[in-house]
C-alpha cells in the first residue's frame, strides 16, 4: 500500500479495528488500545503494561484518568498510558485535549505520592498497593546498591487514532514532584510513518550541539575489504552520555542490554566509587561502551562526530545508567569523566540482525546467557518456515487453506499488508493469513509456558519474564535436539494457541466474570495449567481433533468454563495485588493441590499420550536422517577455500585441538574429491564449524 494516501490508510485502519473488535467480542476502543500496546511493547517502547482504566474525581474537584500503567526498570521510570480513541476517521487531538489528558494522568501520581488514594479506592483494590509502591519509590533519594528500585522519571503515553493538531509544536513538559516528565503521543500518523519507513522502531537522532558538545572526538578505523560497516573509536564526555540517557532512557539500549539491566537492576559499585573518588581515572579504569548507529555526521575535518542516527548501546548500559545515577542520586558532577566508545555504523540492509549479532559477541564476556539473545535465535527462523509450509486444515465454511502467520520480527504482519498496493491482493493476503491466526513471539511464549511447561505463575509475571523463561527452555532443547522442532511440534504449538485463545473468549463471555476485576490475564494460564496438570496419567487432550477442526471440542469447552469459574474465585480471594499473588510459584503450587473433579465426558474424550509421542519420535528420527545427509552436502557445498580459511583462522587464534585440525583437513580433502568423511566425522566437522562461529570466526 505504498502509493496509498494517509487518509486512505486511516479509513482502512479504522475499518479493520471495527471488524476485528467484532470478531473478538470487544468494543473498537478496547481493540485499538490492546493493538497499540502490543505494537509499543514489540518496539521496546513500554514493558509489560497492565491494562487498568481509571477515571475518578479527587481533591479540589480534579479528575485522575488513565488506561494502563507499567514500570521500566532499565531507566527507572513509572509509565502511565491513556487511550484516546474516537470511532471516526477524521478526529484531531488539540493542544487543549493533550494538556487535559496529561494533567489527569499527573493527578493520579500526585494523589499516590501524597498517599491519598485510599480516599478514592476500595480497600481491597490493588491500585492502593500500586500507589503505595509509587510513593515509596519516588521518595527514595539514595542509591540502594543491591536493588535500586527507585523511580527517577515519569513517562506519559497517549495512544490515539486522531491526528495531532498543527498547533502542537512541542511535547516538552516541566518536572513534576522533582521528577523528569516525558510525554509521548503515538498518533495514527506516527504509526503510519513508522510502517511506511519499513522499520520496526523509531530511530533517535542525536545532535551533539543540543547537549552542549560541539562534537565527539573520534578516529575512523582503516580496514581493508568491502565491509558492510564503518568503525570508529571515540571519547565521550560523561556529562553528554548522562544527558542523552536522561532524555531518551531505555530507547537507547539495545533490547538485550535493556533486558539485562531490567533483570539485574544493580548499580555497579566500582563505577560509583570511581566517579565519587577518582573521576579523572574513570577513562583508565572503565572498559567503555560499545554502540551501533545507522548513520553519523562528521565535522568538516572528519575529526568529530556531530550527529548520530539510531544510536543503540549494545554493551555498557550499566556504565551509562550509573552515570545518570551519580548525577540524580549522588549529586556528583561529571566534568572530568570521559568514556571510551567503540562505534559501529552499520551500512547493510539487515540492520537489526547485524545489531543482534554485534550485541551477542560484545556481551560474550558478561554473565549473559544465550537465551538473553533469544530474539535472534534460529528457533524463530525454523518456526517461521514451518508456519509457511504447513497449512491449517480446511474447516467450517472455508474452501481454501489458511496459514498461521508467525511474526518473527516486530510488526512484520502489518508491514507486509502495508506494502500491498492492490485491494484484491490485500484481501487475498488477509484470507490466507487471517488476523486471528497471527502468532507473535511473546504470545507463543505464553501459550507454551501455560500448556506445555505448566507454569502459569511465570506467565503472570508478564511478557518479558515469560519470554526469558521460554527462551531458556527452547535454547536448551535446541542445543540438545534441534530435530525436535518439526511439523508435529508446530501443530502442537498451534493447538496450544487455539486452547489459549478459546479460553480467553470463554472467560470474557462468562456471566460470572467481572471485567472490571482485570484478572483475565491470570485466569487463562491458571485454568489451562490446572486442567492439564490434573489429567489421568498417560492421557492428554485430543490434539489431533483440535488440529483438524482448528477449534476445541464441546467437552473441553465445558470443562474449561467450569475450571475457569473456580480459578476466578480462587484469584479473587487473593490478598492484595492479583498480579503479585499469581506471579508466585507457591500460589500455583497451592492451586494445583486443590481437588478437581473432571467431567465424565471430558475424560472419555481424552486420548493416549502414546499416540502423540510415537508420531513425535517418528518425526524426530526422520529429521535426524535428513540432517545426516544435509550435513555432508553442506560441508561439500561450502567449498575448499572456505575450509582452508577456517582452518587458518582457527590455528591463528589457537582455538583448535590437534584432532579438530585433522577433521578440518578431512573436510578440505573431501572438497577436493580425495576422501569422503563418515557420517560421524561429518557431524564432528559441523560441530567444529559451529564452535568457531560461536567464537566469532566469520568466514
Amino acid at each position: 500500500m505504498t502509493d496509498a494516501t494517509f487518509d486512505e490508510y486511516r479509513k482502512e485502519y479504522l475499518e479493520d479495528v471495527r471488524i476485528n473488535a467484532q470478531i473478538d467480542g470487544v468494543t473498537p476502543d478496547e481493540y485499538f488500545f490492546t493493538d497499540a500496546l502490543d505494537k509499543l511493547s514489540a518496539m521496546g517502547e513500554i514493558t509489560d503494561p497492565v491494562i487498568r482504566p481509571i477515571q475518578k474525581r479527587c481533591r479540589n474537584n480534579k479528575i485522575m484518568t488513565f488506561d494502563a500503567y507499567a514500570f521500566d526498570a532499565s531507566d527507572k521510570s513509572f509509565v502511565l498510558i491513556t487511550n484516546d480513541f474516537k470511532d471516526v476517521a477524521d478526529a484531531t487531538l488539540t493542544r487543549t485535549d493533550l494538556d487535559t489528558i496529561r494533567t489527569r494522568m499527573l493527578n493520579f501520581i500526585q494523589e499516590a505520592f501524597d498517599e491519598k488514594l485510599q480516599e478514592y479506592f476500595d480497600l481491597t483494590d490493588e491500585m492502593l498497593l500500586v500507589g503505595r509502591n509509587i510513593a515509596r519509590r519516588m521518595k527514595k533519594d539514595y542509591v540502594d546498591l543491591d536493588n535500586d528500585d527507585s523511580i527517577d522519571k515519569i513517562k506519559l503515553y497517549i495512544v490515539t487514532n486522531k491526528v495531532l493538531s498543527d498547533k502542537i509544536t512541542s511535547l516538552k513538559c516541566e518536572d513534576f514532584l522533582n521528577k523528569r516528565v516525558e510525554l509521548n503521543v503515538w498518533s495514527i500518523k506516527r504509526f503510519y510513518d513508522l510502517y511506511q519507513s519499513g522499520k520496526d522502531r523509531e530511530p533517535i537522532l542525536i545532535e551533539t550541539d543540543k547537549y552542549g558538545v560541539s562534537g565527539i572526538p573520534c578516529i575512523q578505523a582503516e580496514m581493508s575489504g568491502n565491509l558492510d560497516y564503518d568503525a570508529y573509536l571515540a571519547i565521550v564526555p560523561g556529562e553528554f552520555l548522562h544527558k542523552i540517557y536522561y532524555d531518551h532512557g531505555s530507547r537507547l539500549l539495545e533490547g538485550n542490554v535493556r533486558a539485562f539491566l531490567s533483570n539485574r537492576g544493580k548499580i555497579n559499585k566500582g563505577i560509583r566509587e570511581t566517579i565519587r573518588k577518582e573521576p579523572t581515572k574513570f577513562f583508565a579504569y572503565n572498559n567503555g561502551i560499545a554502540c551501533t548507529a545507522a548513520k553519523i555526521t562528521l565535522s568538516d575535518d572528519g575529526r568529530y562526530i556531530t550527529s548520530i542516527e539510531d544510536l543503540q548501546i549494545i554493551n555498557g548500559g550499566q556504565t551509562t545508567a550509573s552515570l545518570t545515577s551519580a548525577v540524580t542520586k549522588d549529586k556528583l558532577p561529571l566534568d572530568n569523566i570521559f568514556v571510551p566508545m567503540k562505534l559501529t555504523v552499520v551500512k547493510n540492509d539487515d540492520y537489526d540482525v547485524m545489531i543482534q549479532n554485534i550485541s551477542k559477541y560484545a556481551n560474550s564476556q558478561n554473565s549473559v546467557k544465550n537465551s538473553d539473545f533469544f530474539s535472534n535465535h534460529p528457533f524463530h527462523r525454523v518456526f517461521e518456515a514451518l508456519s509457511k509450509k504447513i497449512p491449517a486444515p480446511i474447516f467450517g465454511d472455508n474452501v481454501n487453506n489458511t496459514f498461521w502467520y508467525y511474526e518473527r520480527s516486530r510488526g512484520k504482519y502489518d508491514q507486509e499488508q502495508f506494502k500491498i498496493v492492490r485491494k484484491s491482493e490485500k484481501d487475498a493476503f488477509a484470507r490466507r493469513y487471517p488476523k486471528n491466526q497471527l502468532i507473535k513471539k511473546e504470545d507463543l511464549a505464553k501459550y507454551f509456558t501455560s500448556a506445555e511447561l505448566l507454569r502459569p505463575d511465570i506467565v503472570s509475571k508478564g511478557g518479558e519474564k515469560c519470554m526469558s523463561f521460554f527462551a531458556e527452555y527452547i535454547d536448551e532443547k535446541y542445543q540438545k535436539m534441534p530435530e525436535y522442532f518439526n511439523d508435529e511440534f508446530f501443530k502442537m504449538a498451534i493447538c496450544y494457541a487455539i486452547l489459549f485463545k478459546t479460553t480467553d473468549k470463554i472467560v470474557k463471555n462468562s456471566s460470572w466474570y467481572i471485567s472490571a476485576s482485570y484478572i483475565k490475564p491470570f485466569i487463562i494460564p491458571y485454568t489451562i495449567a490446572k486442567i492439564l496438570a490434573y489429567l489421568p496419567k498417560d492421557y492428554c487432550l485430543d490434539y489431533d481433533l483440535i488440529w483438524k477442526k482448528q477449534t476445541l471440542y464441546p467437552s473441553l469447552n465445558s470443562q474449561i468454563e467450569k475450571v475457569a469459574h473456580a480459578t476466578n474465585d480462587f484469584i479473587c480471594e487473593s490478598p492484595g495485588s492479583a498480579r503479585e499473588y499469581c506471579s508466585k510459584e507457591e500460589t500455583w503450587k497451592k492451586y494445583k493441590e486443590i481437588d478437581l473433579t473432571l467431567d465424565a465426558q471430558f475424560i472419555a474424550d481424552l486420548i493416549s499420550k502414546d499416540v502423540i509421542n510415537e508420531r513425535i519420535q517418528g518425526e524426530i528420527k526422520e529429521k535426524k536422517l535428513e540432517k545426516d545427509v544435509n550435513c555432508m552436502v553442506e560441508i561439500y557445498n561450502l567449498g575448499n577455500d572456505y575450509w582452508k580459511n577456517l582452518l587458518s583462522e582457527g590455528i591463528k587464534r589457537r582455538i583448535l585441538s590437534p584432532m579438530e585440525i585433522d577433521l578440518i583437513n578431512l573436510a578440505i580433502a573431501f572438497t577436493e574429491n580425495k576422501k569422503v568423511p563418515s557420517d560421524k566425522q561429518a557431524k564432528l566437522i559441523w560441530k567444529i564449524r559451529d564452535k568457531l562461529d560461536q567464537a566469532g570466526v566469520l568466514i
